[in-house]
């Protein structure tokens, strides 16, 4: 996979859980229906990208950033995703000492420090 199509992977699953968070902050008008499409939507976007490294250390955390988003809101985990998302918590801990001090260090550490 390209760098820049695993970027734009990595990216989409980002909005996605960022759209299932804002609609749920807003429960008035959302309807069951959207949730449960945007949740299957994110666990399929976590299947599809889990395999995938990072060309870079800073791709490497996103896409563990990303993975991790993913995990804490999908409400289809099962244990094949629990072992999983303590794969990546460790992927996390590896790159996490390569990272210079930025925002994506401290936005990874603090997801990495929820679970």
């Amino acid at each position: 996979m390209t760098t820049s199509c695993l970027q734009e992977k990595i990216d989409k699953l980002q909005n996605t859980v960022h759209a299932l968070l804002h609609k749920s902050n807003y429960m008035a008008g959302v309807y069951v229906d959207d949730l449960a499409r945007l949740n299957n939507e994110i666990h399929e976007q976590i299947n599809d990208l889990y395999p995938c490294h990072g060309k870079t250390a800073e791709q490497e955390a996103a896409l563990c950033l990303s993975l991790l988003m993913g995990y804490s809101v999908s409400m289809y985990a099962n244990s094949e995703d629990e072992a999983k998302k303590k794969t990546v918590l460790r992927r996390s801990q590896m790159i996490l000492k390569k990272l210079s001090p930025t925002s994506l260090r401290f936005q990874l550490s603090t997801i990495c420090n929820q679970f």
